[in-house]
């Protein structure tokens, strides 16, 4: 019973050591195709231009003097998705101050002034500590400097680290740390949201939301994800500087100027602060009441390789941007851009959305093909796969290479295919969200039964050869005299895990020297009391002791 249990003990491990080892290039060749495929996307494939912007008044959109209308642009980028796929840009973003990741808010150092001012939030006892240097103008004009370090929980400010200032437990904070005197978070677990004023040291409670409350946020105020992975940039409509205005110079190597200007804080939404849910909406939050004031409108999907959900959510997207526009005189929010990336960084979407939310403008990325007067677009997501220049071999590649990977894991795929985040699906392993299955098993456009058809086919040469391997593995386990469970078993695990399920069996198998059997003439075991071929029993001529001996 020992000697069993540790044989499967055995196969366990050389069974996962096996699919580790097999794992790892079949994961970095895949990378290479894919990060290939996304780096050699033509131009027109990574931006977006809408103009006119549509969130401009008319009267100012249209006015004669504009040269040149509002328009947005969002751009993808090209080598830095590289770093993001293999997780070194969400390992810093978790250290570095004001990351979305990380516990330290802000962070500071003035060398001359020999001045440190710092923010962070310490997880033992629930409160934020801020440390900054209070500067005091006296009577006799003279500057008094004082460290202070101020520490922050739901119920108030102090000096010192007291119980009854209450705890945070999983706050989210407005990463717009323009001014860090004050600070705007939101608590998941109190399901709350604060504004902390720490020159003045208050704690402003908003109303806590009730538990049929449908919201969720996951993030506030400055809304991205990956910016080094995409770029959103809106122009005011132009006019041409004038004659006298030039004379004067009072616009410098400028030609044109905006007609309107925005808040010079790009995330800057007038009276409201942003609030993104899980579900991908964007709400508007009051700023003085912290009470929710609307929706602001929702993450734009892009068009994958397959139709997918009309409303991802965050972890769906691999980037995304958002700004409000306001403009700086009436200090009135007009509506907002948003622009996402699909999980498979292969597709953009850009959307427009007015005051009151509604969806007013949107495009998606594509290219565009001439044949003659006639263009022809098509989705970047496939035209990165198919009719970009050398695009077809390293799909093919990279489908290959996908159906190396085991059956029953490509299957866990495809069920699986929402359930990890975007960018952690680039680096996955053993299971794989970005695979032409899993992207299957996110089609919103087929039944269940189409979908696992039609992911059915999209592995197919990974179930053949799952097959055939178990076929050999079968034929080889009986001649081996393994019994029929053992049989079964090895077959069902070959079918199963393919090319690691076969390797497995082949270093785990039993290592004996087979003989002839005298009755069937196959190869049998000589550890057994019968023929496992034909179940003759085994005859051992008997050894008798020869009746003479030499002697010295």
């Amino acid at each position: 019973m020992k000697s069993q249990t540790n044989h499967a003990i055995k196969v366990l491990a050389t069974g996962f050591v096996v699919l580790l080892l097999l794992s790892l290039p079949l994961f970095w060749a895949r990378w290479l195709c894919e990060t290939i495929l996304v780096t050699i996307m033509p131009p027109d494939c990574r931006e977006i231009t809408l103009r006119p912007s549509g969130l401009v008044p008319p009267e100012l959109e249209n006015d004669p003097n504009v040269i040149r209308h509002s328009e947005v642009q969002a751009w993808m980028g090209i080598v830095e998705p590289q770093f993001i796929m293999l997780g070194i840009g969400d390992y810093f973003e978790a250290r570095e101050p004001g990351g979305c990741r990380s516990n330290i808010y802000y962070y500071d150092i003035d060398k001359d002034r020999d001045d440190e001012t710092w923010m962070y939030f310490d997880e033992k006892i629930g409160q934020i500590v801020c440390r900054y240097t209070h500067i005091e103008r006296l009577p006799d004009k003279t500057i008094l400097q004082k460290k202070v370090q101020l520490y922050t929980g739901p119920e108030g400010v102090s000096e010192t680290a007291d119980k009854t200032l209450g705890r945070f437990v999983r706050p989210i904070i407005d990463r717009r740390l323009w001014d860090w005197r004050r600070l705007t978070l939101y608590d998941k677990k109190l399901r709350r949201f604060f504004t902390i004023n720490f020159e003045e040291r208050t704690v402003i409670n908003g109303p806590q939301l009730g538990k049929d409350d449908f919201h969720k946020p996951v993030q506030i105020g400055l809304l991205d994800k990956n910016p080094s992975f995409l770029s959103l940039h809106w122009r005011a409509p132009q006019i041409k500087v004038s004659e006298e205005d030039a004379r004067k110079k009072r616009y410098p190597g400028k030609d044109t100027i905006p007609i309107v200007e925005r808040m010079p804080l790009f995330d800057d939404a007038g009276p409201y602060l942003f609030v993104l849910d899980e579900t991908g909406r964007i709400d508007l939050l009051d700023r003085e009441t912290l009470e929710f004031a609307g929706t602001a409108g929702h993450l734009p999907a892009p068009r994958s390789l397959f139709p997918s959900k009309d409303r991802p959510t965050p972890k769906d997207l691999l980037a995304y941007e958002v700004f409000p526009l306001t403009f700086r005189i009436e200090n009135e929010y007009r509506g907002m851009f948003a622009a996402s990336v699909c999980r498979e960084g292969t597709a953009m979407a850009v959307a427009v959305f007015d005051e009151e939310g509604k969806l007013i403008k949107s495009d998606y990325t594509k290219a565009t093909k001439y044949r003659g007067s006639r263009s022809e677009t098509t989705p970047s997501s496939k035209a990165v796969f198919w009719e970009v220049p050398w695009a077809p071999t390293l799909t093919i590649a990279k489908y290959i290479l996908e159906n190396l990977h085991p059956p029953i894991l490509s299957l866990i795929s495809y069920t699986t295919a929402d359930s990890f985040e975007a960018a952690a699906g680039h680096r996955a392993l053993f299971i794989l969200p970005n695979s032409f299955i899993a992207m299957k098993g996110r089609d919103v456009s087929k039944n269940m039964a189409e979908k696992l058809y039609a992911g059915l086919l999209i592995i197919l040469p990974s179930i053949i050869l799952a097959i055939l391997l178990a076929w050999r593995v079968g034929k080889d386990a009986t001649v081996v005299g393994l019994s029929e469970n053992a049989r079964v078993f090895w077959i069902l695990e070959t079918i199963a895990f393919g090319l690691p399920g076969y390797i497995t069996y082949r270093l785990t198998r039993p290592k004996i020297t087979l003989v002839t059997c005298t009755n069937c003439g196959k190869l049998r075991r000589p550890d057994m009391d019968r023929c496992h071929r034909c179940g003759s029993r085994w005859h051992v001529p008997e050894l008798t002791p020869p009746t003479w001996r030499v002697v010295g």
